[in-house]
């Protein structure tokens, strides 16, 4: 039945019905209300009356929370009466986005806006595994690959929506998280229907650290939109075998990690760095790390030059097939015509 207004525009059930409109309200429990800034909540806030069968207004986003006005709101949640609008579910997301484990198991939450806290809260520990790569940076970038890893298993359909958010924002400083989920939805492509929870969790750890080598490369040379020299091109290509003794130090020794690391820049015929390996010498998850990262390179804007579309991207690997797999490039197209808009040019 349609939900009726009152003159403050608040939602209000016809009397048969048990409670508010779950379509348009949501309820808050404790846990969640634990993640608001306790000085002011991001939301308006609503209780329900059971006994007038009616949401009444109890706070507006972004005002002052004193003491007495918090002990309230959080014993309305306690008693399963506290409310917010499904108008405001970006500024609920935003909020409940840093808090990973609450935010995948709020029912308030679509998968979609799941995706867009996975997608942030990865770009966040990523970076920050990057910018310390230290045993306690690399365990909460483990944790929350684990947690994805989970729902992947679960629908490996999901990832499409993970890759719709990532072609929403293709600017420069997102190239490594672009590119270590798209290494992620080729490998559940090419492999659908035959994954296994603990195999998927080290390829994906894999997949987001293969280019870890990079922090030992100075930023100048990184920034720099002019041709590197001789000299800088030989060190930048040394970045595979730093990023394989990180690994070392953090003693993770696992074939599927290590390999990303020190293929993704191997070409089939022999032409790449930093062991000019070729043909079967290239493993599969050096493959699928080639395609991901060039992609990634090709769709990202630079200084000099705007990014490809994903489709223009995509068509180039699959048409040079003397440095790529051409099944994992393949795949890559299949898997891009599974996301919404992906492929087709703005």
């Amino acid at each position: 039945m349609a939900i009726q207004r009152d003159i403050l525009g608040i939602g209000r059930r016809p009397e048969t019905d048990e409670g508010p409109n779950v379509e348009e309200y949501n309820q808050i429990d404790p846990h969640i209300l634990a993640c608001f800034p306790p000085d002011r909540y991001p939301v308006d806030l609503y209780r329900w009356r059971e006994d007038i069968q009616t949401l009444r207004p109890v706070y507006r986003a972004g005002c002052e929370v004193d003491r007495r006005l918090r002990e309230r709101v959080l014993a309305m949640s306690e008693q399963g009466a506290l409310f917010f609008s499904r108008n405001q579910i970006a500024q609920y997301a935003a909020c409940v986005a840093c808090h990973l484990d609450t935010a995948l198991e709020d029912p308030n939450l679509t998968w979609d806006e799941k995706a867009l806290v996975f997608v942030g809260e990865l770009t966040r520990r990523q970076d920050e595994f990057f910018g310390n790569p230290m045993s306690r940076e690399l365990e909460s970038l483990t944790r929350a690959l684990s947690d994805l890893c989970v729902h992947l298993v679960e629908d490996s359909r999901r990832m499409s929506v993970v890759a719709h958010h990532l072609h929403r924002d293709l600017a420069p400083e997102r190239r490594r998280i672009n590119g270590s989920l798209m290494a992620l939805a080729v490998y559940l492509h090419l492999h659908r229907g035959e994954i296994l929870l603990e195999v998927l969790e080290t390829v994906a750890l894999g997949f987001f650290v293969y280019d870890i080598g990079m922090v030992r490369v100075s930023p100048m040379m990184i920034a720099r939109p002019n041709q590197l020299t001789p000299r800088e091109q030989r060190a930048m290509r040394e970045h595979p075998r730093l990023g394989l003794d990180i690994l070392s130090r953090l003693n993770l020794t696992r074939p599927e990690i290590r390999e990303p690391v020190s293929q993704h820049h191997e070409r089939l015929n022999g032409t790449g760095y930093p062991g000019g390996l070729s043909g079967g010498a290239i493993g599969h998850l050096g493959r699928i790390a080639a395609v991901a990262d060039s992609y990634s390179a090709m769709v990202t804007g630079r200084a000099m030059r705007q990014g490809l579309e994903p489709i223009h991207a995509a068509a180039e690997l699959v048409g040079n097939e003397r440095h790529y797999d051409q099944t994992v490039c393949r795949a890559l197209v299949r898997f891009l015509q599974t996301v919404p808009s992906t492929l087709e040019p703005s």
